[in-house]
């Protein structure tokens, strides 16, 4: 995720629109981890975002004292990076 580079809001306007929403997307980043909304401590983020050529959802949640970060596809709901971090 080093690599990501954040666009402007002009630009954005190119990015809005993925087939998922905002919802959709944290829905599928806690399905990734076995949780439930209701069982997360705190939604950090989860912010569409363009990398690589794509539309891609920025997703960060913490419980428990671990930090969960995913990057997912906004077409197609694929995961594309994970990684969990105890804090």
């Amino acid at each position: 995720m080093a690599d990501m580079k954040k666009i402007s809001d002009e630009m954005m306007e190119n990015v809005v629109g993925g087939t998922l929403t905002q919802d959709e997307a944290l829905a599928k980043a806690l399905q990734h981890v076995n949780l439930k909304k209701d069982q997360v401590d705190l939604v950090k983020k989860v912010e569409l975002d363009y990398e690589n050529g794509r539309k891609v959802y920025e997703v960060e949640f913490y419980k428990g004292g671990v930090e969960y970060e995913f990057d997912i596809d906004a077409e197609t709901g694929a995961i594309l990076d994970f990684e969990k971090d105890r804090d």
